[in-house]
């Protein structure tokens, strides 16, 4: 008579146990990513000026290179809006088909970073009066990145809503909840032929033309992903 009481309490608990399983069975959770982007005017310029010689002295040379490199920053210092420093600085021997020490070269970089690009090509043709220009490069500034994602947040989550929604549908179910949200940045920059006067890509020279920058279009795109509940 006891185990005949027992089976009915069991199956009993065993169907209570089952129902809350059942219930979440019938939930469904989506990993869904989206995205929102950006084409961003490129408001920062960044240039690589570099002096390169060649001395039988190594002590001449590491003077004359210095000599340079210093002349150049003074010049930078001059421009408010242009911040210039210090970049790689190397020496090295030559050698003669002997395989012996026959003189020492060197090179010398300054590294040019600002906002105005008026500023930036006065002070890029000066500089090249006595240095060469490695090259240009254009990009967004932190402060014009930051504005720019805080306005693709709101689009790349409404677009992750948007997915979400049309899932819901197809499957039959409601948007219950996102979960969990993922926000990341990418960028994708764009980088057009940089426009010089011949003057200016000739090399250093007493009168050098100003470079024509033309900075262009960066295309910003922030990700979004998050898991998404459906019932």
């Amino acid at each position: 008579m006891k185990s005949s009481r027992l089976k009915p309490m069991l199956l009993c608990c065993l169907l209570a146990g089952a129902a809350p399983l059942a219930a979440a069975a019938d939930g469904v959770q989506l990993n869904l990513s989206a995205n929102a982007q950006r084409d961003i005017a490129n408001d920062q310029i960044t240039a690589t000026l570099y002096v390169q010689q060649s001395n039988n002295q190594a002590a001449t040379l590491a003077d004359r290179l210095n000599r340079i490199t210093a002349s150049g920053l003074a010049q930078g210092r001059a421009y408010n809006h242009v911040e210039l420093s210090s970049g790689s600085y190397s020496t090295w021997p030559s050698y003669d088909k002997n395989g012996k020490i026959s003189g020492w070269q060197g090179r010398s970089e300054i590294l040019l970073k600002s906002k105005d690009f008026a500023q930036a090509a006065e002070l890029i043709a000066k500089l090249q009066q006595t240095m060469l220009l490695e090259g240009v490069q254009y990009g967004v500034s932190d402060q014009a990145r930051r504005r720019a994602e805080q306005d693709m947040i709101p689009e790349a989550i409404a677009n992750l809503k948007g997915q979400a929604e049309v899932a819901a549908r197809a499957l039959g179910k409601n948007v219950i909840s996102i979960q969990q949200l993922d926000i990341g940045q990418q960028s994708h920059g764009f980088r057009p032929p940089v426009m010089m006067m011949k003057a200016a890509m000739a090399g250093a020279e007493a009168n050098v033309s100003q470079p024509d920058l033309q900075p262009g279009q960066s295309q910003l795109q922030l990700q979004v992903s998050g898991k998404v509940e459906l019932k």
